[in-house]
């Protein structure tokens, strides 16, 4: 993309944090000061992060952002618009509107339950949503156990729609969506004997699930393995925000909001620490639980081979001796050649 596109993206980006700013400003006036200055902070953070990747030239992280402001706008629309259709704005307190906002939503019965599905599958192929946004409101609305469940199915096909976005449509197609950088990254770390740092993956929410699930169609991982890793490590994360975020164990009031306020501190910082030294760890994840001999582990990853599935090759036009090529291996140096 060129520089035209990314200022049309920053530019697009601070429009959409001053909308964020002036809805709230006009229209949630009856709402608490916590919901306002969080609706504020997401605007201030927009600009921040957008500022400083497009400066970095960090691309990804851009667009991740519009993204994301956009779907902060269309929260705050739906949060005017119910308190209006609602008649929220009549509730004293933001407890009773919350409570208000959930009965509404619970008297939909089954439909509700299936946009929450359904936003939990574009959350994995789409939406780059963090997870507290996914499943959380599930635990608040319909309590953890059930939140758990209806989460877990949509994550699940999510990912297996992701899966073969790769195995299907191939290389291309994932360049397309993750960036050339980032797939070929992965796909290094993957494509031999990488089973086990996928996991290891899976599990750390430093690592964007939804490309990785869509890097592993590239790579030989067959689809049993990466169902079995599914259904064990998707629900167990679930379950885990769920429980905490259904306001059981730490509660939304009196002491409970100090523990929330640390904890997203802590995430803030953990998510800028990751920025800055994700590569640095995913190396050290790359020695110390891949199976490679230590001599292949000090390899540079992009001049290590690729297992490419038989439908890698014949979606790319590529096959295993071109992609050596491309990588810089002379697979058959001339041993007498002078330097």
């Amino acid at each position: 993309m060129g520089i035209k596109g990314k200022i049309a993206i920053l530019i697009v980006n601070i429009l959409l944090c001053v909308a964020s700013v002036l809805l709230t400003y006009f229209f949630m006036s009856s709402w608490g000061v916590l919901i306002r200055a969080a609706f504020y902070a997401i605007a201030g953070i927009g600009i921040a992060v957008s500022l400083v990747t497009f400066f970095w030239n960090k691309l990804a992280i851009l667009k991740t952002a519009f993204v994301l402001l956009i779907v902060a706008v269309i929260t705050l629309l739906a949060f005017i618009i119910i308190s209006e259709v609602g008649h929220l704005n009549d509730y004293e307190s933001d407890e009773d509107k919350i409570k208000g906002l959930v009965e509404i939503i619970k008297s939909t019965g089954g439909w509700g339950m299936l946009v929450y599905v359904l936003i939990q599958i574009l959350q994995v192929v789409i939406l780059p949503l963090p997870a507290v946004v996914c499943y959380v409101p599930g635990a608040r609305i319909w309590g953890a156990p059930m939140a758990t469940l209806l989460a877990s199915i949509g994550v699940i096909i999510g990912s297996v729609i992701a899966y073969f976005i790769g195995r299907v449509w191939g290389k291309k197609a994932v360049i397309w969506i993750a960036g050339k950088e980032t797939t070929e990254k992965y796909s290094a770390y993957f494509g031999k004997r990488g089973k086990g740092i996928f996991v290891i993956m899976q599990i750390l929410p430093f690592f964007p699930d939804d490309i990785l699930c869509m890097v592993a169609g590239l790579t030989s991982m067959n689809f049993a393995y990466f169902m079995v890793v599914m259904c064990t490590v998707r629900p167990a994360i679930i379950s885990i925000y769920c429980f905490l975020g259904s306001g059981d164990i730490i509660p939304f009031s009196g002491w409970g909001i100090y523990v929330w306020i640390a904890i997203f501190a802590v995430c803030i910082a953990l998510a800028v620490l990751s920025f800055k030294y994700q590569d640095k760890f995913e190396g050290w994840l790359v020695s110390k639980f891949s199976r490679k001999k230590k001599a292949e582990v000090s390899t540079p990853l992009e001049a290590q081979k690729i297992e490419l599935p038989p439908t890698y090759a014949s979606n790319n036009d590529i096959s295993e001796e071109k992609e050596q090529d491309k990588s810089g291996i002379d697979s058959s140096p001339d041993i007498n050649k002078k330097e």
